[in-house]
């Protein structure tokens, strides 16, 4: 393995780390943390393009693995582009949550669809978790990512 590869890719990577922590929201804020974020985001494709081995990197950045994976994967796929018609009444939300939970039971695949599907449709995400009992609404958006990725591939 390319320890020189890494070693340089580390080099350019940890001063992003304090500001790209940072950037919540939309990838399409232009704040100083979005673009922390994006410049993390593209090093870490340009060094997987090299042929650099991501876990090697998440290693010696002391970070997941599957943090860094995901933003090499879903660098090209937005949900903040895809824009609901219309917001739906809260209480579409309980066949929403219904629905989501039917297919979480059948497969991943059938479960990020159906949270795309009710994220088109208007039904806010962050309602949805809480719906679900979720914390946070963050692996809602992930799942309609990988959806609208699927579509696209």
């Amino acid at each position: 393995m390319n320890t020189d590869l890494v070693t340089e890719y580390k080099s350019m990577i940890e001063p992003l780390f304090p500001m790209a922590k940072k950037a919540y929201g939309s990838r399409d804020q232009l704040t100083p943390n979005h673009e922390a974020s994006r410049e993390y985001t593209r090093l870490l494709t340009e060094f997987h393009e090299k042929g650099g081995s991501l876990p090697l990197l998440a290693k010696e950045l002391n970070v997941a693995y599957a943090g860094i994976r995901r933003r090499v994967v879903m660098q090209d796929v937005s949900v903040s582009k895809v824009r609901p018609r219309v917001r739906a009444k809260s209480e579409e939300l309980i066949g929403a949550t219904q629905r989501v939970k039917e297919a979480k039971a059948k497969s991943v695949d059938a479960y990020h669809d159906q949270l795309a599907a009710e994220y088109e449709s208007g039904i806010p995400l962050a309602n949805l978790a809480r719906s679900l009992s979720l914390s946070s609404a963050a692996p809602l958006y992930y799942g309609v990512q990988r959806s609208i990725q699927r579509r696209v591939e």
